[in-house]
């Protein structure tokens, strides 16, 4: 491995682990057991490194969204797609921990930041869209309207899910928080399930069981 993947990988984990806030370019170098010169040869500063790593996870959830789209409507590929993006939120989920100060810290990446959040918010809008049109959701109710406060329900999900469990004290470890989260959802979505609520939560802790087995 390359020591500029080596090191990017590093400063995730301890990112990931320890918070943004709690590190310096220095404890970066000294968990790698290299002088500051040599990071900084690689990366000008913590602020490179975090930019970087926002990069990557920027372009991860644009191809997962992108996947998704192109997916089948069914109820296990709208569920494993949720899955994934959520497993993939918590690769990186420093950015989740405080959010607004890492913002407000980094004003490089807010903009990016919000172009994706719309970007995941109009992808959630037409999964819902599309298992209404499928009759996986029953309610004749769900109007438009009622769709978009869904979607911006399940939107708090995905960018605040992490930071609610540490404010609870909660340490969840990566599959623990991605059955959370999907569990919030299903109750969020389980009331326009109408005769079908059941079944579709049945088949949702199957295709979780499933997952979590594999």
């Amino acid at each position: 491995m390359k020591r500029r993947e080596h090191i990017l990988l590093v400063s995730l984990e301890l990112f990931n682990n320890e918070g943004e806030s709690n590190l310096s370019a220095v404890d970066i170098a000294n968990e790698l057991d290299i002088s500051p010169g040599n990071l900084y040869y690689h990366f000008k500063g913590k602020d490179e490194l975090v930019t970087e790593l926002y990069q990557r996870f920027e372009a991860g959830v644009e191809l997962l969204l992108h996947e998704g789209l192109e997916a089948k409507s069914t109820l296990e590929e709208y569920w494993l797609h949720l899955y994934v993006l959520l497993e993939h939120i918590y690769n990186y989920r420093f950015f989740f921990r405080n959010i607004s100060d890492l913002l407000q810290k980094y004003q490089s990446i807010e903009p990016r930041f919000r172009r994706l959040m719309e970007q995941q918010s109009r992808w959630v809008e037409q999964l819902l869209t599309g298992l209404l049109e499928e009759g996986v959701i029953a309610d004749p109710n769900l109007a438009a309207e009622r769709v978009k406060h869904l979607t911006d329900n399940i939107m708090l999900l995905f960018t605040h899910w992490f930071q609610f469990q540490e404010l609870r004290n909660r340490k969840l470890e990566q599959h623990d928080f991605i059955q959370s989260a999907i569990l919030q959802i299903m109750t969020l979505l389980a009331p326009y399930m109408g005769n079908l609520q059941l079944q579709f939560m049945e088949a949702c802790l199957e295709l979780y069981q499933r997952e979590k087995q594999g």
